[in-house]
């Protein structure tokens, strides 16, 4: 049993790695089959979102419900239509996810220059990356935020797959690729 065990999160590992790879050298395929993927999630949720919202009686109201099940329907059939479109989206949000951390830290290395902590100028540094970050996500094309999701992908899966080689090699149990980001 162990031996098979080993095997197949050796074969696991390697997978990875392998769809990893090729994220990295296919990164627009990589950046919409991921927009697809949230595109299917999306419909799916809003179909059973509706039919929550119907099934419910009158006990509770459908109001917000109804709301919430018909954005993620409308928004999922977008992303199937046109899956540039979620992997732009994807983009932006991380974007401006950037953009509000670096402010934040850029306000915390201000704070801590203020009291005149040693090291502020790093998290200064951190922040303007975030900022520089946040702008070039933003304001990228639909090619380039396909390409950039793919990339992150890529390097997630690899990442993953090498955690699990050597998480294996060194003897740690078993250990699935559910934990990975993606």
């Amino acid at each position: 049993m162990h031996t098979t065990r080993s095997t197949l999160l050796t074969a696991e590992a390697v997978l990875l790695i392998v769809l990893g790879v090729a994220a990295l050298i296919l990164p627009v395929t990589a950046g919409l089959a991921l927009s697809l993927v949230l595109g299917i999630i999306l419909v799916l949720s809003g179909g059973f979102g509706l039919v929550s919202a119907f099934g419910s009686g009158s006990r509770h109201p459908r109001g917000w419900s109804l709301l919430s099940a018909i954005v993620a329907l409308l928004v999922g059939i977008v992303i199937l239509v046109n899956p540039f479109a979620g992997a732009v989206a994807l983009t932006v949000l991380l974007g401006l996810y950037l953009l509000i951390d670096g402010v934040a830290i850029i306000g915390i290395a201000l704070s801590h220059r203020r009291r005149m902590t040693a090291r502020w100028s790093w998290l200064l540094a951190s922040g303007v990356l975030d900022l520089v970050l946040a702008v070039v996500l933003i304001f990228m094309n639909a090619i380039g935020s396909a390409v950039l999701i793919g990339i992150v992908v890529g390097i997630d899966l690899i990442a993953a797959g090498i955690a699990l080689l050597m998480f294996h090699r060194m003897g740690s149990g078993p250990i699935s690729s559910s934990s990975a980001l993606l």
